[in-house]
């Protein structure tokens, strides 16, 4: 966890939170509901391997030693992350303990797509394209909280359940006549992990706002697809992990 991860949820609920405050004997005990939003960026990674297909003609070895020695990615994108969240929290002493649930948008990806010029000498001379993508679009969790509370005021660490749904799409062709290729596209749900950090400031007995940064790892997507006519058999794998940094209001009962 780096210190400007930790700096920047610290600084979330600093500005956020107004001058006043409320007396040191405030209770964060009680149910609550709220939303929130913010940034997500990746930190996923794509690689693929092909090998020979089942068909009569299968790619030449030349081919298939040039794309798997580049066929590996890291480069991610940053999206919009939001939802909304719901909990319940118990206060003993300046001890918090609860249990959090949320739902919103995950914008994630990661996408790479390249042309090579294959090595076999013919004329006129093959291209050869492979297209990547992992992508994910909603997240929920559950986590169980603690927290330390002085007042108004409250840190806290979670780790729990996350859930989000994947999506993996690639593709090849070449430019022969006819041309060798194929596609493959797959979504499903996947469970994985999450933990994080947050701060949050109560400005009055209801109202409270918060920032917090999440890290979340939904493991590895494996397939194995095969171009129609056997040429090539390509297997795509995507290691999906994503931040979330955001700020968000709640309502305590």
């Amino acid at each position: 966890m780096s210190l400007k991860i930790i700096l920047m949820t610290a600084g979330c609920a600093g500005l956020l939170a107004p001058a006043s405050a409320l007396a040191q004997d405030y209770d964060w005990t009680g149910f609550y509901v709220g939303a929130n939003a913010g940034a997500s960026w990746g930190d996923t990674s794509l690689h693929s391997r092909v090998e020979p297909g089942g068909g009569i003609v299968i790619i030449p070895p030349a081919e298939r030693d040039l794309i798997n020695a580049d066929l590996a990615s890291d480069d991610n994108e940053t999206g919009f992350t939001g939802g909304l969240q719901a909990g319940y929290n118990f206060q003993s002493g300046s001890w918090v303990f609860g249990l959090e649930t949320d739902v919103g948008w995950m914008d994630i990806g990661q996408s790479r797509s390249k042309t090579y010029q294959s090595p076999v000498l013919i004329s006129p001379p093959v291209t050869l394209t492979v297209r990547q993508e992992v992508s994910t679009d909603w997240v929920w969790t559950l986590r169980p909280r603690i927290g330390y509370a002085s007042g108004p005021y409250m840190i806290y660490g979670t780790a729990g359940l996350a859930a989000s749904r994947i999506s993996v799409d690639a593709s090849f062709a070449d430019s022969r006549l006819p041309p060798n290729a194929g596609n493959f596209s797959e979504s499903d749900s996947k469970f994985g992990w999450t933990a994080g950090i947050g701060g949050a400031y109560a400005f009055n007995e209801n109202w409270s706002v918060r920032g917090e940064w999440l890290y979340t790892d939904f493991g590895t997507v494996r397939n194995t697809w095969v171009t129609p006519n056997g040429y090539a058999a390509f297997t795509t794998e995507a290691d999906t992990r994503a931040n979330l940094l955001r700020v968000g209001v709640d309502y305590k009962f």
